[in-house]
């Protein structure tokens, strides 16, 4: 919890209670294993290239590529 939470937790706890509940909410929501590209697709952390090729992103020149979502 940040202490931006805690602080809203003690000047205004019904709102905090409705922020939690909507999180609560949100946890419970199935996901979708089906959602997103195929995955021999990926896509670059930082610059957002997507490429079939994972490992290093040619235009960062690091390792940030992941499958892509």
């Amino acid at each position: 919890m940040s202490i931006v939470e805690k602080l809203v937790k003690v000047v205004d706890p019904a709102q905090a209670r409705r922020r939690e509940e909507e999180r609560q909410k949100d946890r419970e929501q199935p996901q979708r294993s089906d959602a997103g590209a195929p995955p021999d697709e990926y896509e670059c952390r930082v610059c957002g290239r997507r490429d079939r090729q994972g490992g290093y992103c040619p235009s960062c020149l690091a390792d940030t590529m992941q499958k892509a979502r």
